[in-house]
């Protein structure tokens, strides 16, 4: 089985991210705007990018405990849109779920599209029976869109870093 196949939702394509993503969705993602709330700076160039896809091309972490899992977004209308991520821990069972959509395609639904489609993924054919995420308590749009799938706040004592949590069946 590929561990990060192509994913499909109503007007999205997930395709495995690779290097080659870099050059389209740099323009998108150098937007300091996205960053606002992220521990990292946003991508200086173009280069700095592909370096970082190619490391996550191996779809494993370094010493081999984490699954990684990241594609690109794209609509048949508007190309590429942002990306997503899911590492699968090393029992298997847990999975850290993220996004980042352009900001001139936000408030259209496309990040709880990719994030349900990631979802399933996981619970279905990874056996994956938790997803959580850690979104800072000023991000509203990540918090509403976390909630509208069902995740719900299991930490908020560090509230720039509010952990939710999503039980998964397959």
């Amino acid at each position: 089985m590929n561990a990060c196949p192509a994913l499909f939702a109503e007007r999205l394509t997930l395709e495995p991210l690779r290097a080659a993503h870099a050059d389209a969705l740099f323009p998108l993602l150098a937007d300091p705007e996205l960053w606002r709330y992220e521990d990292d700076p946003p991508p200086k160039t173009a280069g700095a990018l592909r370096a970082r896809y190619r490391r996550l091309e191996a779809r494993r972490s370094p010493g081999g405990e984490e699954l990684w899992l990241n594609w690109a977004l794209s609509t048949p209308e508007d190309g590429f849109v942002g990306f997503a991520q899911a590492t699968v821990f090393e029992d298997g069972h847990e999975a850290a779920i993220a996004y980042m959509i352009g900001k001139r395609f936000w408030s259209r639904g496309l990040g709880t599209e990719a994030a349900s489609a990631i979802l399933r993924y996981l619970a279905d054919e990874l056996g994956v029976r938790r997803a959580v995420a850690r979104v800072d308590d000023r991000n509203l749009a990540s918090l509403r869109l976390l909630e509208k799938l069902g995740f719900h706040v299991a930490d908020d004592r560090d509230r720039r870093n509010v952990r939710l949590e999503l039980p998964l069946t397959p």
